[in-house]
């Protein structure tokens, strides 16, 4: 903590979380920081309204304001498919950051102490993990911090007690159906008796240590993962010959930050999924958050679930963003007569050359600019991806027609990937195979008299910069229409 932060302290009502509010109420002065209580109501026990109505008396005797959010952690357990124990850290998370967003807060303050780091080691080497994993709860991550982290759960409940700290006993802490609750009550107290009376501090400490190696580990990989692999609207791509290259420590890091970029999650991917995608050759893999993993001789793939039903209108003179794409679409319309370029440009775009400045280097991207006749289009312009049937006729086969998949797979464009091209579709036609292909029907030629220029602009992070490129520009408005028929 810096002088002038804000931070929200999460209180449930255990020793734990009353204990670190106490302790911070005491230095916030000295430090300089302010505070402000998060408690959640989750509707789980008859007791939770006079719960949250003891932080928040404890709070205002302490001159701290409190905010008590609620959440139906049953529900989301069933919505989201989870047990009650993940929905109700998933709800607390939800609430603290909500909250530390809404008061302009910097840091989150957590009540996590030793006997619960313990505990988290022997439950993921329970369940299979790798360095991270067993290095446990970082004692500060993001704007998670946790100041009790190496302090006894004995010592806080002793600290309550010396102190007259009211605190509340969750009924639900004492369930041992519950993973942790288990480990806590029976299988930690039992390994310490057979085997160590100090198991707790040396599971912290063993942890402390992977935190070195983990945190030095991560580095390296991060180094890694910006020089061997890209972004491109949702998908993350990574370079096979540069993974092989790597010793598996970093090798399986590079996975899984593409995984969380992919995924758009901080979650750890477990370790038995990141084996399964290094020791497969080639194929595809299912990770968790629904993305999906393909590995082929030149690269491995990460890709969200598909978008299910895109069609978006596109009108020209107008800059559209695609959410579900993680990109925008740019068009305006040209007088033929005053635009200036040569052949290829004419008809595809940019050459390869000028575009590899723009996108990454690989074949099926290299001209995210495209002209077409615009007299020749359809009243309605849409954008859309691939659909089961889609034909298309390429620029340079005389007007033949093939199946989309097999242009596909003659431009190698990886099997996932290919639910995330767009596609310019004008009176049921694709008219642009975005940054491949136009359709012959389309191509300006020297009757043309007004050109459609239109340009998807993804998000991209570039492997060979590492630069984080999302291009924007105002939006224009442009000929309509109405203008159609000439200049």
């Amino acid at each position: 903590m810096v002088p002038g932060e804000l931070v929200v302290v999460a209180v449930s009502g255990g020793p734990d979380s009353m204990c670190l509010l106490h302790a911070l109420a005491l230095s916030a002065k000295d430090f300089g920081v302010g505070l402000h209580v998060g408690h959640l109501h989750h509707h789980m026990r008859a007791q939770a309204d006079s719960d949250a109505k003891m932080v928040s008396d404890f709070a205002a005797d302490l001159g701290i304001r409190c905010t008590v959010g609620h959440a139906d952690v049953p529900d989301l357990a069933r919505s989201l498919g989870v047990g009650l124990e993940e929905a109700g850290r998933i709800a607390r998370y939800r609430f603290l950051r909500e909250l530390k967003s809404e008061i302009g807060a910097s840091k989150i303050a957590l009540g996590h102490n030793l006997n619960d780091q313990a505990e988290t080691v022997l439950m993921r080497l329970f369940r299979g993990a790798g360095t991270e994993g067993l290095a446990g709860i970082p004692g500060a991550k993001g704007d998670l911090i946790r100041p009790l982290l190496d302090v006894p759960r004995a010592l806080i409940e002793e600290y309550c007690r010396e102190q007259g700290i009211p605190t509340i006993t969750d009924v639900y802490n004492l369930d041992v159906k519950y993973t942790r609750n288990l480990i806590r009550h029976e299988v930690l107290p039992y390994l310490a008796e057979r085997f160590n009376p100090s198991l707790p501090l040396s599971l912290a400490r063993s942890a402390a240590a992977m935190r070195w190696d983990a945190d030095f580990l991560s580095a390296v990989a991060e180094e890694a993962f910006l020089a061997s692999s890209f972004a491109c609207g949702r998908v993350t791509m990574v370079e096979r010959r540069a993974i092989d290259e790597m010793p598996r420590a970093i090798y399986s890091r590079v996975l899984e930050l593409a995984w969380r970029e992919c995924a758009g999650s901080d979650d750890n991917l477990p370790i038995e999924r990141a084996m399964d995608l290094m020791l497969c050759p080639v194929g595809s893999v299912s990770l968790p958050g629904g993305v999906t993993a393909e590995k082929t001789s030149k690269w491995v793939g990460f890709y969200p679930p598909p978008p299910k039903g895109l069609e978006v209108g596109l009108l020209p003179g107008r800059m559209t963003y695609i959410p579900d794409l993680r990109l925008s679409v740019e068009t305006r319309i040209v007088d033929a007569s005053t635009a200036k370029w040569g052949d290829r440009e004419r008809n595809e775009g940019p050459s390869g050359a000028a575009a590899a400045t723009e996108a990454p280097s690989v074949p099926w991207l290299l001209e995210p600019v495209a002209h077409l006749d615009y007299n020749k289009l359809a009243e309605e312009i849409r954008l859309r991806t691939r659909r089961p049937g889609d034909r298309f006729a390429p620029l340079g086969m005389g007007g033949k027609e093939q199946k989309l998949q097999d242009f596909f797979v003659q431009r190698r464009v990886p099997r996932g990937y290919r639910d995330f091209v767009p596609l310019l579709v004008s009176g049921g036609k694709i008219a642009w195979v975005a940054g491949m292909r136009i359709g012959e029907e389309f191509r300006v030629t020297p009757e043309t008299r007004l050109v459609l220029e239109i340009s998807v602009r993804p998000y991209l992070r570039h492997s060979r910069n590492c630069a984080t490129i999302w291009w924007s520009c105002p939006t224009a408005v442009g000929p309509t229409s109405e203008t159609r028929g000439g200049v």
